[in-house]
């Protein structure tokens, strides 16, 4: 879609953020309104309709939910994004709950936010488009057609072979293709490849004439670009022989599926919100040690399985306390971050660093087997962690301490690598400082 003379309402508690963030919008082509009360964001409201608004339910005296539901009563084609911090993370979910069509976590990338917001642009498009054919569509010859065409979920009928042979205009709306297009086609033309296998042995069991109906949970392909798939709860079950069905006016003797696949999109995308805040650390978005735990079991079981060996680190930041005591924990959280990024950029993919708790570190490298490769990544870290920054013009510098385990040498279970690493990062910490140690030497 163009995005000329898109109207955009942006809420922001930080005014430096919020001019920020018009300055880029106003870049991408977009008319941008800006909001950094609550008292603004009201008026702005009452004067003009926006195609979009990113609302910040960090506010003070914001009551986001009532926005929300106002907004949506007066034109639900606004679409909504929020912006929160961890303290109101619960709060982003239930605004995602009432008609929000997402959610950003502070402090956000904008690259983030110009696709999430293109998204929801195309979204809104998209339901402007159904409602002006809604008045074409067909009048269905009896009141079940009318019901069909009318449901909010997709229905369908496959012949015996796997091909629709009907197909209610619910999936241009979900999914954007036109009913015409998937009739006569296999139904695995809309399911997501990952799905396939799963597709074939539940939604079209030949084995079996039993009218029981099953359930099973399907990603379906998008036709348009707003996403790759959706997620549907699908029900679907084997016709009586005796049941002659009509549909496009034509009889059809050979419809052996019937299906109902239900939207279950947005009870993802809630689990999904849920399942990060239980597994990731909100301040810097790492994994948390619920997570790493997790992982470091899962290598645990491959090193026993391939008699293989990984390394484990246990970190700890040098003259982090005195900043943050000296600034207050604002700043130190933003020191958290910036010594989070750092070090991600040291290491590979199929490494996973934690954020344990406070200023502590775990690293799990299940691609390191001896001193010299664990050596080098230390090496990497402690430089990172030597670079300055700066808080209010001065520098500050700030090191690392790091211990280093191996499994299953240095310990054969969860805890036992675990512990091992950190105490030889006890031994560097109360020693020197700014270097890394090995269980094995610390004896």
């Amino acid at each position: 879609m163009s995005y000329d003379h898109v109207k955009i309402l942006i809420t922001d508690s930080n005014k430096d953020v919020l001019k920020k963030l018009q300055n880029v919008l106003i870049e991408q082509g977009y008319e941008v309104f800006a909001a950094d009360s609550v008292d603004k964001l009201l008026i702005l409201l009452k004067i003009n309709c926006f195609d979009l608004m990113l609302l910040d339910v960090t506010l003070p005296n914001i009551n986001a939910l009532r926005i929300i539901e106002s907004v949506n009563s007066a034109n639900n084609l606004t679409a909504i994004i929020t912006s929160s911090n961890a303290a109101t993370y619960d709060l982003a979910i239930e605004t995602v709950r009432r008609g929000a069509f997402d959610m950003l976590i502070k402090p956000y990338d904008v690259k983030d936010l110009l696709s999430l917001i293109k998204d929801a642009l195309n979204h809104s498009s998209q339901m402007i488009r159904d409602r002006s054919i809604s008045e074409e569509v067909f009048l269905a010859d009896n009141v079940y057609q009318f019901m069909i065409e009318n449901s909010l979920d997709i229905q369908y009928l496959l012949d015996r072979d796997g091909n629709f042979i009907f197909i209610n205009n619910v999936v241009t709306t979900l999914l954007g293709y036109n009913t015409s297009e998937l009739i006569g086609k296999h139904y695995t033309t809309i399911v997501y490849e990952r799905d396939l296998d799963k597709a074939r042995f539940r939604l079209h069991d030949k084995r079996s004439n039993s009218p029981m109906s099953q359930r099973v949970e399907i990603r379906f392909k998008c036709k348009t670009n707003r996403a790759d798939f959706l997620y549907f709860e699908i029900m679907s079950m084997t016709l009586p022989r005796n049941i002659k069905l009509v549909a496009s006016q034509n009889k059809m003797d050979g419809a052996t599926t019937f299906g109902i696949a239900h939207d279950v999109s947005l009870r993802k995308k809630v689990e999904r919100i849920v399942h990060n805040k239980s597994s990731y650390d909100h301040l810097t978005s790492l994994p948390n040690n619920i997570l790493f735990h997790d992982r470091l079991n899962l290598a645990i079981a491959h090193a026993k399985r391939n008699n293989t060996v990984f390394a484990v680190m246990y970190m700890d930041l040098d003259g982090f306390k005195t900043i943050n005591d000296t600034y207050g924990h604002h700043v130190g959280d933003n020191v958290l971050r910036v010594m989070s990024n750092r070090m991600l950029n040291c290491l590979r993919e199929s490494d996973t660093l934690a954020r344990v708790g406070g200023d502590e570190f775990t690293l799990l490298l299940p691609e390191v087997s001896n001193n010299d490769e664990a050596g080098i990544i230390a090496k990497k870290l402690t430089a990172s962690a030597n670079k300055p920054f700066y808080i209010n013009r001065r520098e500050h510098i700030l090191s690392v301490s790091i211990g280093i385990a191996f499994y299953p040498e240095d310990g054969d279970s969860n805890e036992s690598i675990i512990q091992a690493s950190d105490r030889a990062m006890y031994y560097i910490k109360h020693g020197n400082k700014n270097g890394y140690q090995f269980h094995t030497k610390v004896h």
